[in-house]
């Protein structure tokens, strides 16, 4: 069966101030007081006069029978207003290429695309696959300024241009969280029976550091195995996305800066280093002592489902603070008995792919981009839509409690979508009943004390090596996958990969990055 390499993600993206907005020349309208619901602002129509569908794909877990009945409300609610409805296609994380990216590059009805820096944002841009939204010289002119007003003045104006290639805009982004550094979640009731307390957590700075406790955790349970993976690396010591559209677990920079604070930017071969000699070669061990699950190597193994069930002990994770990420995926689980904790292996960095790391854009087929803009425009502005749009039908899966919270009644439609992060305005979300009232600002106020990498904004420019590109895929979805979860010795076929590589041109697209991004740093006087 194919294996296929999922490179690390996850995610994402905004800091956020609040800006003030700019009243329009004539016919001033009073301003909404924010968060205040749309269907009290204004009326809406289309373009056309005519009631139009927009097709919106969506990143997340997979497609649920409550969708229809999500969708028939949000489109009783928003018809009136923007003259359009909305279909949701909600795609699988594994199946996105194949499914949402080949219906975009094939020219099928989208008119909402979900993009970031590490799904592709640059090079289906330059690819001329989302429509310019702030392109006076464009067909469709400055759709931002026209109709994205409310974007416009809840977005820090750093992550407007942040996004921009060329300086135009080809996505609109989340307002969220910018700081997202790697760690685990682990599972907090298989850690009571084996004695790993929160102060033993604390200490873990290694994967050797976890060897006695997974140990521990298969002599508790034998049937299960206790390192939840997917191939995504743990204490990783690589940007993520450093170039998009190249994968990160073959070249990439180191991720923090030395004692001295100072960064070390050459472009490394992530799989000729030490680093990555020593980490398969501990994969490979814990898949032999059965910690990793055997199918692990296999792109139908699905790591929420044994996540959700509670039969693991600890999964690497991208993590947002406050045991945030943890207790969404314990809401998304549907799971009332799960309980999870975070452990943290990396320092707060801020990098290009978490800046870009949710966006949404509107595609050049589309025929409706104004009507698009209106409900990115409505995404970023209005409270009632964006919470069905996160938590369902309220009264059917969901009901506020007396603090604002929310009480989930029925996580069907909660836990298809990709989450919070790829829902507007975060702000002005309101939060689940077993979350911090607090979470949203947060999520914001995280990134205070973190650091800039120096290579925030870069984005490299794949055309130069689109061939290499294409025959360095080739190479690691039959071995990559496979190697990151110990399900083949490295001993034997890390140096066949290697040499694959090389003969697929790894060296060459090196050195197109490294050409780009020193040309990059010029421009920006570095």
């Amino acid at each position: 069966m194919q294996r296929k390499f999922i490179s690390l993600f996850l995610l994402v993206s905004l800091l956020v101030v609040a800006l003030a907005g700019c009243a329009p020349a004539a016919a001033p309208a009073a301003a909404p007081a924010a968060g205040q619901p749309a269907a009290e602002q204004s009326a809406g129509t289309s373009a056309s006069g005519e009631v139009v569908t927009l097709d919106y794909y969506w990143i997340g877990n997979g497609d649920t029978d409550q969708r229809e009945l999500v969708q028939n409300a949000i489109n009783e609610y928003i018809e009136p207003l923007i003259g359009a409805n909305v279909v949701f296609h909600i795609v699988g994380w594994g199946d996105w290429e194949t499914k949402a990216v080949t219906a975009l590059q094939a020219g099928e009805k989208i008119d909402l695309f979900f993009t970031a820096d590490w799904r592709n944002y640059m090079q289906l841009a330059t690819q001329g696959l989302f429509t310019p939204l702030n392109d006076f010289e464009g067909e469709n002119g400055n759709l931002l300024e026209e109709y994205g007003q409310d974007i416009l003045s809840g977005l820090n104006p750093a992550f407007v241009t942040g996004t921009q290639i060329d300086g135009v805009n080809y996505a609109v982004p989340t307002n969220k969280e910018l700081t997202v550094p790697e760690g685990f979640i682990y599972n907090v009731a298989l850690s009571e029976e084996i004695g790993f307390t929160s102060e033993e957590a604390a200490n873990i700075k290694s994967l050797r550091d976890l060897e006695p406790w997974l140990e521990k955790a298969k002599a508790a349970r034998p049937d299960e195995f206790p390192y939840l993976t997917d191939g995504r690396f743990a204490f990783n010591n690589w940007v993520p996305g450093f170039a998009s559209g190249v994968d990160a677990a073959l070249l990439s920079a180191k991720f923090a800066p030395d004692a001295n604070g100072v960064f070390d930017e050459r472009v490394i071969s992530v799989m000729e280093s030490d680093w990555a000699v020593e980490y398969l070669g501990i994969m490979r061990e814990w898949y032999l002592k059965e910690w990793i699950h055997p199918d692990a190597g296999l792109t139908t193994f699905n790591t929420a489902e044994i996540r959700n069930a509670g039969r693991f002990f600890i999964e690497p994770q991208p993590l947002k603070g406050s045991n945030i990420k943890a207790q969404e995926l314990i809401n998304a689980s549907g799971n009332t008995d799960l309980r999870l904790g975070e452990i943290y292996a990396q320092p707060k960095v801020n990098i290009t792919t978490h800046s870009g790391g949710s966006m949404f854009a509107i595609p050049a087929v589309s025929d409706h981009p104004v009507e698009a803009m209106k409900y990115l425009n409505l995404m970023h502005s209005d409270t009632k839509l964006i919470n069905m749009m996160l938590f369902g039908v309220e009264g059917t899966h969901w009901n506020f409690e007396s603090d604002g919270r929310v009480n989930l009644i029925n996580s069907a439609w909660y836990g298809a979508h990709a989450g919070a992060w790829t829902v507007g305005n975060t702000l002005l979300q309101a939060v689940s009943n077993k979350e911090d009232p607090n979470k949203n600002r947060m999520l914001i106020d995280y990134a205070n004390d973190s650091v800039d990498h120096p290579s925030l904004g870069f984005r490299f420019r794949t055309d130069p090596v689109a061939a290499e590109l294409t025959a360095l895929n080739a190479v690691t979805d039959g071995v990559s996958r496979a190697l990151l979860t110990g399900y083949v010795d490295p001993a034997v076929e890390l140096p066949k990969f290697i040499d694959a590589l090389k003969a697929a041109g790894l060296d060459t697209v090196k050195a197109e990055i490294e050409k780009q991004y020193d040309a990059w740093k010029a421009s920006k006087g570095q």
